[in-house]
């Protein structure tokens, strides 16, 4: 009985055009002269013929040319196998076409669509009260580690106070997206924002701040955490002000939250 065409086509598309011993590719490209060629084999695990690799006589002759007896080799596999019968036994070689079929398998199924990525906020991390920031260095500290922001400010701001708003938070994102790991550039961003708040200041502008940890779920890899900046920018008179704890001389970061 010889091997059925469609035992055939399924020991192909399982095994992948590949030799399941050095998973070479069985079917070479055409050259401008030639068709393709094919360089595999399919080989028998259990020979049919008597004194043929690994016969069994006890194994049924109907099932010789069965699918499950079957193994896609190149033809140097195919006669290294033969050759050394005693070394590649029956049930070796069924343990490598299995091995090597569901190799295939898991390289040619589609992989799994990654979840939808999505900012996942916890109550608790959520702050209840912004600090108010006395100095540039203490909003340097508040926004350095942070990887986004949220801005609020009052809508009835001025032309004037606007663009001075703007002007620092501009200035503020600009640091952080460069990145300030040299002591002479923290220095210069230090600088920079302390002008924008004495700026503020000259307006009755305050700023007060607070980080929120997040957590960004989905795409590819595990949960990770991140940092996000909350600054809040009032009018010196905003009744929504409150203290924290009374005044401190030479620490004013203990003034008040809103």
């Amino acid at each position: 009985m010889a091997i059925t065409d469609k035992t055939r086509k399924v020991l192909w598309g399982r095994s992948g055009n590949l030799c399941a011993f050095c998973k070479a590719h069985l079917v070479l490209d055409a050259s401008q002269e030639d068709r393709e060629s094919v360089v595999g084999d399919e080989c028998h695990i259990v020979s049919g013929a008597r004194g043929g690799p690994r016969h069994d006589p006890n194994f049924p002759a109907a099932e010789i040319d069965d699918l499950d007896n079957l193994l896609l080799l190149c033809r140097v596999h195919h006669k290294l196998i033969d050759d050394q019968a005693e070394t590649f036994s029956a049930v070796s070689l069924r343990e490598l076409k299995g091995n090597h079929e569901k190799w295939v398998k898991e390289r040619l199924t589609p992989m799994c669509e990654p979840e939808p990525v999505r900012i996942v906020r916890a109550r608790a991390e959520i702050p209840e009260v912004l600090i108010m920031v006395p100095n540039a260095k203490t909003m340097l500290d508040f926004a350095a580690d942070c990887d986004g922001r949220y801005d609020d400010y009052p809508g009835d701001l001025t032309e004037d106070e606007l663009s001075s708003v703007g002007g620092f938070l501009q200035n503020l994102t600009d640091w952080c997206d460069l990145g300030i790991s040299e002591p002479s550039e923290r220095i210069q961003a230090q600088r920079s924002i302390a002008d924008d708040m004495a700026e503020l200041e000259r307006l009755d502008l305050r700023v007060y701040a607070a980080q929120e940890k997040q957590q960004l779920r989905g795409g590819v890899g595990g949960p990770r955490s991140f940092h996000v900046l909350h600054v809040r920018i009032v009018r010196k008179d905003d009744p929504k002000q409150i203290p924290l704890t009374p005044p401190t001389v030479g620490d004013p970061t203990t003034s008040g939250g809103i």
